[in-house]
């Protein structure tokens, strides 16, 4: 399956650390970016009626070939062992995430 990606995420966030484990906890940290060739107000008329929106995402830092089956979840103090797919660990087979956000704005303005 080959994927093309029409957006890209901005934050100022360079890292995984600092960066809050449950999104609700952090606000305005973001801007989802349309590519060049995807950046028509036509693609997204209607869409300023929705609260939120849909994120299917690359985990672009996470590319790997072998993933754990089972690992021990930091929240749960480390202690207990769960498989990879009842956890929320970015090690999957597959780097793909799927996030509800909120919609604040359009800006077709502003984009770079």
């Amino acid at each position: 399956m080959e994927i093309k990606p029409i957006a890209f995420f901005r934050s100022p966030m360079k890292s995984k650390f600092g960066i809050p484990r449950q999104s609700g906890l952090a606000e305005n940290l973001s801007m989802i970016v349309f590519d060049k060739d995807f950046r028509d107000p036509n693609a997204v008329r209607g869409l300023e009626g929705f609260s939120h929106i849909w994120l299917i995402w690359d985990f672009s830092e996470n590319h790997r070939q072998d993933w754990p089956v089972s690992l021990r979840p930091p929240r749960l103090g480390g202690n207990v062992r769960k498989g990879v797919f009842a956890t929320r660990s970015p090690f999957r087979p597959n780097p793909l995430g799927l996030s509800v956000v909120k919609l604040l704005n359009i800006d077709f303005e502003n984009c770079v």
